[in-house]
């Protein structure tokens, strides 16, 4: 019976000293980003890190080059990396909100990546109608006084 109640009583302290041993509390900086502020630079930073990914092999610098990538995102967002790793400890312990910014974060590089999507098809169709037109359709296109390219009203 007394084993019972000693194991009862140490299994009761052991389980009362765990609790909230995983949530800490971090207090709001000061200087705490504003969500959407932090939404467009952690968008800048996710494409710097993507274009550090794509160029470790090919440029061994770039790692030279990404630091002053990421000195150019501090002075155009006029933030310091201590207030940007302030705000992420801030906003990574209130669970929910840094869920919405990330959403937020996917949006952009998502509609991003369509805007150089279409770029790059309609450049692709430029080189494609010019490297075709003078020898599928000689007389279908014409040159303007600009120099482009462009269909042949008088045909």
């Amino acid at each position: 019976m007394q084993k019972s109640f000693i194991l009862l009583v140490l299994l009761a302290l052991l389980f009362s000293g765990c609790y909230k041993v995983n949530k800490v509390e971090v207090k709001k900086p000061a200087n705490l980003i504003s969500k959407d502020k932090m939404v467009d630079i952690l968008t800048d930073m996710e494409i710097i890190e993507g274009a550090a990914v794509v160029r470790r092999e090919r440029f061994p610098e770039y790692e030279g080059i990404k630091k002053n990538y990421y000195q150019a995102l501090f002075n155009r967002y006029h933030v310091t990396k201590s207030q940007i790793r302030a705000s992420m400890d801030y906003y990574n312990n209130q669970g929910t909100e840094m869920a919405n910014i990330y959403d937020k974060v996917m949006s952009k590089l998502t509609e991003k990546q369509t805007i150089l999507n279409e770029k790059q098809r309609i450049e692709e169709g430029k080189k494609a109608l010019k490297k075709n037109t003078g020898d599928n359709f000689p007389f279908l296109f014409r040159e303007n006084s600009f120099g482009n390219l462009c269909f042949n009203p008088a045909i």
